[in-house]
């Protein structure tokens, strides 16, 4: 344990030691309860019904919900070029909170497309964002749908578009899907 421990820190301290070219906010890591972060992933289209298969991407994240936006727009850059023109010509799906209404870290989801015929989902959320979304919205096209348990298992709820309080799924959310507007899950 001692030695993980220690690992860690060090690995921390060269990952963000100046002019290594690495910023803490552009490859930081899922929300904590101390911090927050907002971040962006990349969603695949599915099939017309989401499989178990559909593995979650690495999220990037910044320190303000402003730079994920930039970097969504292609203003901004992110590890590489070529995730910066993929990004560059995405479409917000939507989000999700670890706060009510909005509040505390975000994690915007992105496509290819908005939802118009086409369904996106996650049969696992990213690494650090299993059971700590509170509030969620679809946009462009988008309704969302939070499942209790991986692989759209468990208990559901439909965001039309949106959820400003998850109820009894506060904090307990494993999976979700983006599906055209008027299509519940």
């Amino acid at each position: 344990m001692k030695l993980q421990t220690i690992g860690a820190v060090l690995a921390t301290v060269i990952a963000f030691a100046p002019g290594n070219g690495m910023s803490p906010a552009a490859h930081a890591g899922p929300p904590t309860a101390r911090d927050v972060v907002h971040c962006a992933v990349e969603v695949q289209a599915t099939e017309s019904r989401p499989t178990a298969e559909a593995a979650p991407a690495e999220p990037v994240c910044f320190d303000t919900r402003a730079e994920v936006d930039g970097y969504l727009q292609g203003a901004l850059s992110a590890d590489d070029g070529s995730r910066m023109s993929t990004a560059s010509a995405s479409t917000i799906l939507g989000r999700v909170y670890t706060d009510a209404n909005g509040g505390g870290s975000s994690l915007a989801f992105w496509g290819s497309s908005g939802c118009y015929g086409v369904t996106f989902g996650f049969a696992s959320l990213p690494s650090g964002w299993n059971n700590t979304i509170s509030s969620a919205g679809g946009s462009n096209g988008c309704w969302v749908t939070l499942y209790t348990e991986t692989s759209y298992g468990g208990s559901r709820l439909n965001c039309t578009p949106w959820c400003g309080g998850i109820g009894t799924l506060n904090d307990r959310v494993k999976s979700l899907v983006f599906r055209p507007t008027g299509t519940f899950g």
